[in-house]
């Protein structure tokens, strides 16, 4: 066979991210931050606050960011810091696991064109009680720190484990 016609070894496949994972495996560095924040999460009722509680802060984080000016149209909307931190949290995903992006997507969407019709009172108040329900259940039910104490990758990693369990593992999983 000719030289020509054989890849370079710098060369990335079509199915492989950046980092070279391919697209549709999951990252051993992800699985080891869920397999961690799996162990900080094993108690049923701080499982259900956390299914409800992880999503409400995602939206309402974003909608809090999106009030901070970008000055940047996208499709004849103004765009806002919230989309480039759901943007982030998909390239995240991305880098890590093409299955859980893909699976983001939709959830994505509808919070990004959701958050502009709450207003940002709204917004503070979910944020806020989302986070104090959150440190109850850890506090009253699992008896330990959140995992954000430890590791600031787990503002990422705990949307990833809630997807992680509509894809049959993870917190949504175990508690259903």
């Amino acid at each position: 066979m000719s030289t020509l016609l054989k890849p370079s070894p710098h060369e990335r496949k079509l199915d492989q991210n950046a980092a070279g994972v391919p697209m549709f495996q999951r990252s051993a560095r992800l699985q080891g931050w869920i397999d961690s924040y799996a162990r900080d999460h094993r108690n049923p009722v701080n499982h259900v606050i956390h299914i409800v509680c992880i999503p409400l802060i995602v939206f309402s984080g974003l909608g809090l960011l999106n009030w901070i000016p970008l000055h940047l149209m996208v499709m004849n909307h103004a765009a806002g810091f919230g989309d480039v931190g759901m943007a982030l949290l998909l390239a995240f995903f991305a880098r890590h696991d093409g299955k859980l992006a893909l699976l983001a997507l939709p959830f994505a969407a509808v919070m990004v064109i959701g958050a502009r019709y709450v207003p940002p009172l709204g917004h503070l108040a979910l944020f806020a009680l989302a986070w104090i329900a959150q440190f109850f259940g850890h506090g009253l039910w699992e008896k330990n720190r959140p995992s954000l104490m430890s590791n600031l990758v787990s503002l990422f990693v705990a949307p990833a484990f809630l997807l992680d369990g509509l894809m049959g593992g993870g917190m949504a999983a175990k508690s259903s």
